[in-house]
């Protein structure tokens, strides 16, 4: 899913932000909504607000980055296919070029170090006697989807690039979901049900989008 907002849409956006002063809006949801996080993060940043509390630290860490939490594989593979077979399919390198890749090269640049930032942000967070299960259970989250896409999306991408038979890409994409996409449910919302309440518990003001 792509968040797509005109410039003027988003200079409202950050004078409504900036009027509600401390009322922080925090983005919390199962399907991908990171692009629509980051940008209110980056609003927020930009108001002054100031530090943000230890729960405010956890709960970002925590529900906002579990945001890229992916709910199904096939979508992104059918988006990759796609516009490999349209000629599209590009990353932007370090010298700021665009450039076309294959999928192997373009999961490598979008999926497998996804999580890196947010594993090494969570580590370093002070444990404490409330958060501990909370953040045990969130690094463990996002650790088990970082070897997804650390494993098995390059080598499902290899496939694509050796130009294997759509039938045999799509059963390892349905296998891939029937394997592991359960038990990645099973770890979000058990980080979700702890999350929530704590989140509630300390007055971190958050909101709830339910997207398409």
């Amino acid at each position: 899913m792509k968040i797509k907002m005109k410039l003027n849409e988003i200079t409202m956006t950050h004078d409504l932000m900036c009027q509600v002063g401390h009322n922080r809006q925090i983005i919390w949801k199962r399907k991908f909504i990171f692009f629509l996080t980051g940008l209110f993060f980056l609003v927020l940043g930009s108001c002054g607000i100031g530090e943000k509390s230890y729960p405010e630290q956890v709960f970002e860490r925590v529900a906002l980055n579990g945001n890229k939490i992916p709910n199904g594989f096939k979508r992104h593979f059918n988006e990759i296919r796609a516009q490999l077979k349209a000629g599209s399919l590009t990353i932007v390198t370090q010298k700021n070029e665009v450039k076309k890749v294959g999928a192997v090269a373009y999961v490598e640049n979008h999926y497998v170090r996804m999580f890196d930032a947010d594993i090494k942000s969570l580590k370093e967070l002070e444990s404490k006697a409330e958060t501990a299960q909370i953040l045990t259970l969130a690094l463990d989250m996002f650790t088990y989807v970082d070897q997804i896409y650390k494993v098995d999306f390059p080598r499902i991408a290899k496939m694509i690039d050796e130009g294997k038979p759509d039938v045999e890409i799509d059963a390892a994409i349905a296998e891939l979901d029937s394997n592991k996409g359960g038990i990645i449910d099973e770890k979000f919302n058990a980080v979700h049900d702890l999350i929530i309440p704590y989140a509630d518990k300390h007055g971190v003001e958050y909101k709830m989008l339910n997207m398409p």
